[in-house]
């Protein structure tokens, strides 16, 4: 059984997504006829999460000018979700129920996973306009990797990719200890911004943050 982020991702996708496809479409300032094909998470394939070749893969991704595995080590992100245009543009999702799930750290023990990913950062940080000296290691490290990643997909190989950072608030099955509102999203966002050393950047139409109550979504608003 699921819970949290990863059941009410489902949900949006499966149960609203006629109105989860609007959000994304007024979000990224898209025509409201784009249309948007999901490729996860789905029922026809057990609702599975992609990453490394695989995502690619899904996303119809094959020529890229620059190898995933020059860019980043194996078993890379893991993504909530994916979906692509008609347009051909790419989608990838980031979703979170309640702000303990922002922290992480990097925790690979491979001396050439951690340069690989170091280098990508230093390279990432440049396209992003973020602050040289501050770390993206932690405590948002995850954060960081798929912005990293949204540069290797726009930056590196030239293609139509856009992130979504999804956060669900007043999610009903997250403990009282770590409940969630909108307005406490709003401020992990702008910490989560600040703390990667963010400004504005070439990207910031590609990269958005979308916050779901998810009595709303229940609600079909």
């Amino acid at each position: 059984m699921t819970e949290r982020s990863e059941h009410w991702l489902r949900f949006a996708v499966a149960e609203q997504t006629d109105l989860f496809n609007d959000r994304i479409k007024v979000l990224f300032g898209w025509p409201p006829s784009e249309t948007i094909e999901w490729l996860s998470p789905i029922r026809s394939d057990d609702f599975a999460e992609y990453y490394d070749r695989e995502f690619l893969s899904r996303a119809g991704i094959s020529a890229l000018d620059v190898p995933l595995h020059d860019f980043w080590p194996a078993s890379g992100p893991r993504w909530d979700g994916l979906a692509k245009t008609a347009s051909n543009k790419i989608i990838l999702v980031e979703a979170k129920a309640y702000i303990g799930e922002s922290v992480s750290f990097l925790r690979a023990k491979d001396t050439n996973s951690i340069d690989k990913i170091r280098a990508a950062f230093v390279k990432a940080k440049k396209a992003f306009r973020a602050t040289a000296e501050v770390g993206w290691e932690g405590p948002f490290y995850q954060h960081a990797n798929r912005l990293a990643h949204l540069y290797f997909l726009r930056g590196l190989n030239r293609l139509d990719a856009n992130l979504l950072f999804l956060y669900f608030a007043d999610a009903p099955d997250v403990p009282k200890s770590d409940f969630c509102t909108a307005a406490q999203w709003e401020g992990a966002i702008k910490l989560t911004d600040k703390a990667l050393g963010l400004g504005a950047h070439a990207y910031e139409q590609n990269v958005k943050s979308l916050i779901w109550s998810v009595p709303e979504l229940l609600g079909g608003k």
